[in-house]
């Protein structure tokens, strides 16, 4: 494998022309090594932070020696994330459509709130929307491009706050009663954020016990439910999780939708990670259920691999983001009649960039049929990681796959510190820049979160990374043992 990381970035001349002429060579020196080099060339924070000041040229001197410096000290040392030895985060890998598109949207440095500054990009953004709404089935329902999930958790959750009680947006959470959301022990750490931003506080954010498998217990929110009830608070939503971040487990939405339509809650579902399994027939049985949700947070450039960022929120409820979004004297900025034509008023952004275009461009070049073979390949490629785990006896897997996280870790150690030894494993080969995979805790557990979602992954990618891992483990054990 080539380990030559380092490019000499060029200096390009004054002219617009020949910007674009050398930029142009620099993407093809970044493609030409960003999948075969190292993963990342590792230096600590101080050792970054001066080869990143240690310009050729003062700043303000309008000199590109200095911009093409940090370009070069920039795309050497930043982590390669569609290398295929990264398995690091729910995101990986690159497509050339939506790179494409990305590069695009910066070109013509369009703003996503007026059809006339926008005209091009409001209709992809509106046909786009429209096919994620019928593949997720949101059929009559509204969506909104976000910044991702955090942010789309939080718009979901103003939408909660808004439909239980109508006159907020006029005199505020002043008076009103205590509310309370619930959400599993394993949901994502935006809804704390989400429930502090709202104004109801994180004493309104009941945490409900899992399964042993990562589920949300039904009969535990139930009684959370009847509770906090007791108690004077309102129930205001339920939040399942569709593909939690370390397991990848999905709450039972029909389960969790009975129990909103019971006492009168929202129900929300996080898909941010999960909500492409849709797209693939063999794995929307997953989801099953999402159509009787009030809301869902899906983030394309997740498991599909558009570039970040391409966050989505869908609700079944027409007008519902133009109750809560659609604020103050505009009329300097939107003068259209027509509906969804000026998206601005249905957003909580004003400027934003035209996230759609990348994932237009995507959709026409493979089509929903590419998005399912994708789907259905990640899940194959984690079978293949799940059966090597269970053929090595030295390691084990710790939690059921749902679909393409794997938890596992190393199980035979000299020093008796399992929690501890794979840390240090999963350090080696990060900081040597072979692989990088990502750690978390099921409990007191440390697991290593593999991930496996960049297109580009092949069945031997997999293999080479078990058997780094492999090594390092024994490297590592024999270095303790000598010391001993």
């Amino acid at each position: 494998m080539n380990t030559e990381s380092h490019q000499k970035m060029p200096t390009p001349s004054a002219t617009e022309d020949g910007l674009f002429s050398e930029l142009s060579s620099v993407l093809s020196q970044y493609a030409s090594v960003h999948k075969t080099a190292k993963v990342v060339e590792y230096e600590n924070y101080t050792t970054l932070k001066n080869k990143l000041m240690a310009l050729d040229s003062p700043i303000g001197s309008q000199s590109w020696a200095g911009v093409w410096a940090t370009v070069e000290t920039y795309l050497n040392h930043s982590v390669k994330t569609a290398h295929p030895q990264y398995f690091n985060q729910l995101w990986a890998g690159q497509s050339a459509p939506a790179l494409v598109g990305s590069v695009i949207e910066a070109l013509a440095n369009t703003s996503m709130y007026t059809y006339e500054v926008a005209p091009v990009a409001t209709v992809v953004e509106n046909e786009m929307l429209n096919v994620f709404k019928k593949v997720l089935g949101f059929h009559s329902g509204e969506a909104q491009v976000t910044t991702g999930g955090s942010n789309s958790n939080y718009v979901a959750l103003l939408l909660a706050l808004h439909q239980k009680f109508p006159s907020l947006k006029q005199t505020g959470l002043h008076g009103l009663p205590k509310c309370a959301v619930f959400v599993s022990t394993e949901a994502h750490y935006s809804m704390d954020k989400a429930s502090v931003m709202a104004g109801i506080g994180l004493e309104s954010l009941y945490k409900i016990p899992t399964d042993q498998h990562g589920v949300m217990r039904v009969d535990e929110l139930e009684k959370q439910i009847e509770s906090c009830i007791a108690a004077g608070r309102i129930p205001i939503s339920i939040v399942g999780t569709a593909g939690t971040t370390v397991r990848g487990a999905f709450d039972n939405i029909e389960a969790l939708a009975d129990v909103a339509n019971r006492f009168d809650c929202w129900l929300h579902v996080d898909g941010a990670w999960g909500g492409a399994v849709a797209f693939s027939s063999k794995t929307k049985i997953l989801l099953k259920g999402v159509e009787r949700a009030d809301s869902m947070t899906w983030d394309a450039h997740k498991m599909l691999g558009i570039p970040l960022m391409c966050g989505v929120l869908f609700t079944q409820h027409r007008g519902h983001f133009d109750r809560v979004c659609n604020l103050g004297d505009t009329s300097y900025i939107f003068h259209d009649s027509e509906e969804r034509q000026d998206l601005g008023p249905y957003s909580l952004q004003c400027g934003r960039r035209v996230d759609m275009l990348k994932m237009w461009l995507e959709y026409i070049f493979y089509g929903e049929q590419g998005f399912k073979a994708r789907i259905d390949n990640f899940m194959r490629l984690a079978s293949i990681a799940e059966e090597r785990i269970e053929s090595e006896p030295t390691l084990e897997l710790q939690s059921k796959r749902w679909i393409n996280n794997i938890c596992f870790r190393s199980t035979v150690c000299a020093n008796g510190d399992l929690n501890q030894f794979n840390k240090a494993v999963r350090e080696h080969l990060h900081k040597q820049g072979s692989s990088f995979v990502n750690i978390a805790y099921l409990g007191d557990e440390l697991t290593v979160r593999l991930i496996i979602t960049n297109k580009d992954v092949t069945e031997e990618d997999i293999h080479e990374f078990f058997d780094r891992w492999l090594a390092a483990a024994s490297a590592l054990n024999k270095r303790v043992m000598a010391c001993e």
